[in-house]
């Protein structure tokens, strides 16, 4: 009978379907009939970095502030934010026996090195760090964006037993690059892609407004191209897609092209967790209809090495085949 265990981070998943981290995995109750739907993973919603920041400024802008006082509100409400972050691990860990990743936004080393350390002793069982900074002063390079970002991932990783993954955006000049650089600095996944909150303009009003938040089917493309490609150039990181997965077949694709695993979100608030269910019976009908016992053997059978023609994965391909449309 085909199985549909996979290994992530050195972890065993009875499921290659992780729940991203959102606000539906810091719900107890939910993380539970996620479990019993058939998730292999939930990763916890983040601790932010930029939210504790702007809490601080808020409380110092209500009253007189002071440097003394700046940084006593500082160190309070972070210490509030991990503990009250700490015991959600441990709440998790008690009601499901799924793996749980601990999520954190950061972009400066800081102190969160020793809140990692505490999330870790909370009994997380892998921690991901979710790396983005907008920069907008032009006298800032990208090379000291993606330094600051190496440096985070190194600082932490060294100092937990505990796999870290990565989750990036796919603004970089090179992605290989940048990936290889995260796995020598300790990394031992990357999550692609971050779907990252955008503004939108109101015509009516004149205002900005959010974006739709949710991902749709057809967005899981490019980080199907980038899977294929970091799952040959880069060999000592597990993968994990998100975004745009809608489907068990996407999922699939996911997986051919590479990946360990694959995370969903959106496709769970439109149709409840019970849609995880049926992509593990349509993931293990495929095995089964294709001869296949597991998915381990057919992980990366698409990759970018492994197909006849790698150009089909290059940008200059879709140049060429736009270019033969008749208009």
């Amino acid at each position: 009978m085909a199985t549909t265990d996979v290994k992530y981070l050195g972890l065993d998943l009875k499921s290659p379907i992780v729940v991203s981290s959102c606000s539906l995995t810091a719900d107890v109750d939910k993380v539970k009939e996620m479990e019993s739907c058939g998730a292999g993973a939930v990763v916890m919603k983040s601790l932010f970095e930029e939210q504790i920041r702007g809490e601080v400024e808020f409380m110092a802008s209500a009253g007189h502030s002071w440097p003394e006082m700046d940084d006593y509100l500082h160190a309070y409400i972070r210490s509030n934010s991990i503990a009250q972050y700490t015991e959600k691990v441990r709440a998790l860990k008690q009601a499901v026996s799924i793996p749980v990743i601990a999520s954190i936004n950061c972009y400066s080393p800081g102190e969160w090195v020793e809140y990692a350390r505490q999330i870790e002793a909370a009994g997380a069982d892998a921690l991901e760090i979710n790396l983005y900074d907008l920069a907008l002063d032009p006298r800032t390079s990208p090379a000291s964006i993606e330094d600051g970002y190496v440096s985070v991932v190194r600082s932490i990783a060294s100092e937990l037993r505990i796999p870290v993954t990565v989750k990036i955006g796919p603004h970089f000049s090179s992605i290989v690059n940048f990936v290889d650089r995260i796995a020598t600095a300790g990394a031992k996944g990357v999550v692609i892609f971050n779907r990252f909150f955008t503004p939108d303009i109101d015509l009516e009003k004149f205002c900005l407004v959010p974006a739709a938040p949710l991902s749709h089917e057809g967005e899981y493309a490019e980080i199907l191209r980038w899977t294929a490609i970091l799952a040959s150039a880069v060999k000592n990181i597990d993968i994990a897609t998100t975004t745009g997965v809608h489907s068990a077949e996407s999922a699939l694709k996911m997986i051919l092209a590479g990946a360990d695993a694959v995370q969903v979100c959106s496709v769970i608030y439109k149709h409840g967790p019970a849609v995880i269910k049926e992509f593990n019976e349509r993931i293990a009908a495929f095995l089964e209809k294709n001869n296949v016992e597991s998915l381990s053997q057919i992980r990366g059978r698409l990759s970018y090495s492994t197909i006849p023609d790698p150009a089909m994965y290059e940008r200059v391909q879709f140049m060429k085949t736009f270019g033969s449309l008749a208009l």
